[in-house]
């Protein structure tokens, strides 16, 4: 599964947090550029062909694959929160703020005629909806939906099984200004990423009724805010259909209809060579490029991605509650062959991951990560009380065994589990790979924390210090699987997200990366590039690193 971090900020219809994908699935010192920045320049940010209104073509279907149907549509609850889900969800949704191709933050002036920054102390912030904004029974979107999207995610309700509370839980108060379309919203604190959670936004009926929150949408689909709606999921055919919104307020959409098809990893290539689907997430996967070559006309793009890949550990018991027996992990698995295996075949440079925040290439950038190092591994060993005794590690009679959870049918995790296998296993930590439907792999096992060991793949934001956060702190957050923390990170997180010099900012993240690095709850293990290859005449959409999809601009070139 994937989708692009959470595209630019959270899987860009819901901005404010991290995403989950299946399969990317999606140097010591910041003062010069180091060699992954420089690998990572050599990509642009946006690689899809662009076309103005006029140079689209009126009508049109267009046909994605999603490794799976969604468990919930509802992206702002845990089980919603897959990488597929939010590509699904954002064709229906929007909010005062977009991202540009650079990255950065502005206006979408659909939703909001501004949206600024109007007091430091305390920090307020003060929203104009566009009145002709509404949801698709005709409700206009208001401060009430504003107000009630705040309370179901800040923390305060805990019958609301929230993505993430961070940064809403900042929020002293949303209220109405001068009138129901005068959104004004007061921080308890200073909270330097406001514009990432006001992306998008809930309906009231569904923010103040948990039930709905949680479980309302199963097995439908959210109201539409947007340009396209949901008019069918067929559950036997395991697709859905999207049209054109009747009350989009916005310029008219070009396609007539989107289809998403769950298709499986496997056979995704096949069905993009058959004409059955008009783009294919590459990734690092070998066999989709070579696929992808070989159907006339495709447009392979490539660009910068937000996706890494890592391994998560289990640290609430067994052997990897033991820091030592962690960083003995993530120091024998060779992550340098691990991007190489992944990235080269595919034409992108393979660069490892050594920062838990920042990405290769971005400001702030440090690569704080254990280094591959089969003689500290072994040191690390001996120091959580286990010794070499013929081919194994073990400690009070009982040999180190380890086990990977990988979702069925996804080439790209069990290639990653397997070399993992293999580098530990030639160690002498021998590792068992557990295959599970890929349906149900966050939601039955990655969730609840039913695993030893996982490899997926996060999706990072445009506010990378904040959305980061909920992946390791607190303990008990709905994105935290490593079942462990460090109670210091709080106070970090606190002054980093309250910080708002730049510079100053980065310094605390670095400071917050390098304390992770000491207990290791996962490791990452490199940047998963955003290579496509869509349909002859398929414009302004495929590879993006930051940049908000257009939806009522995606269609066929005009001919």
């Amino acid at each position: 599964m994937r989708t692009r971090s959470a595209k630019a900020l959270g899987a860009l219809a819901m901005l404010g947090a991290t995403a989950l994908i299946i399969a990317g699935c999606s140097a010591g010192n910041t003062g010069g550029p180091s060699d992954a920045a420089t690998d990572a320049a050599e990509l642009p940010s946006t690689d899809w062909v662009r076309a103005d209104a006029a140079g689209v073509q009126d009508g049109g279907d267009l046909t994605l694959a999603v490794s799976a149907l969604p468990v919930n549509f509802n992206i702002y609850q845990i089980d919603g929160n897959e990488s597929d889900t939010n590509d699904i969800v954002e064709t229906t949704l929007g909010g005062p703020f977009k991202i540009d191709e650079s990255g950065a933050p502005v206006l979408n002036e659909d939703y909001a005629t501004s949206a600024e920054l109007t007091s430091e102390d305390p920090q307020i912030v003060e929203i104009k909806l566009n009145p002709d904004a509404v949801w698709e029974d005709g409700t206009p979107i208001t401060v009430a939906d504003y107000a009630a999207t705040w309370l179901a995610n800040n923390g305060s309700n805990e019958e609301f099984v929230a993505v993430s509370t961070a940064g809403w839980d900042q929020i002293e108060s949303i209220e109405q200004g001068d009138d129901e379309y005068h959104v004004v919203v007061t921080f308890s604190s200073i909270y330097a990423d406001w514009q990432g959670l006001f992306t998008s936004v809930l309906k009231e009926s569904i923010a103040s009724d948990p039930a709905a929150f949680n479980e309302g949408f199963l097995t439908q689909g959210m109201p539409s805010s947007g340009p396209f709606m949901f008019t069918d999921i067929d559950v036997t055919g395991q697709i859905i259909t999207l049209e054109r919104n009747p009350l989009w307020w916005g310029e008219t959409p070009k396609l007539d209809r989107i289809l998403f098809q769950a298709v499986s990893q496997d056979q995704q290539g096949a069905s993009f060579s058959n004409g059955e689907i008009d783009a294919l997430y590459i990734s690092s996967n070998a066999d989709l490029y070579e696929t992808a070559q070989s159907v006339d006309g495709a447009d392979i793009q490539a660009t910068n991605g937000l996706t890494w890949t890592h391994v998560t550990m289990n640290a609430k018991e067994g052997p990897l509650a033991d820091v030592n027996v962690r960083k003995a992990v993530a120091s024998i698995v060779n992550r340098e062959q691990i991007a190489a295996a992944a990235n080269t075949p595919v034409g992108v440079p393979a660069v490892t991951q050594g920062d838990y925040i920042f990405m290769p290439g971005q400001d702030g950038y440090v690569d704080d990560a254990l280094p591959y190092d089969l003689d500290a591994g072994a040191a690390f060993l001996e120091e959580a009380g286990y010794s070499k005794d013929g081919d194994s590690w073990v400690k009070d009679g009982d040999p180190l065994a380890l086990s990977v959870t990988v979702p069925a049918d996804t080439a790209t995790n069990i290639q990653r589990a397997e070399q993992v296998q293999a580098d530990l296993g030639e160690f002498g930590i021998p590792v068992e790979i557990v295959s599970v439907p890929v349906a149900g792999y966050f939601s039955d096992y990655v969730i609840p924390g039913d695993f030893e060991m996982v490899t997926f793949s996060w999706v990072g934001t445009a506010f990378p210090v904040s959305t980061t956060e909920p992946l390791f702190y607190p303990l008990d957050s709905e994105q935290n699987f490593t079942g462990t923390t460090e109670e210091s990170l709080g106070e970090m997180w606190d002054r980093a997200n309250a910080e708002l010099d730049p510079d100053a900012r980065i310094e605390i993240a670095n400071e917050i990366n390098a304390a992770i690095w000491e207990y290791v709850p996962m490791f990452p293990i490199a940047p998963l590039p955003n290579v496509w290859a869509v349909k002859d005449g398929l414009v302004n959409y495929g590879a993006t690193q930051f940049e908000t999809i257009d939806w009522s601009l995606v269609g066929w070139a005009a001919e």
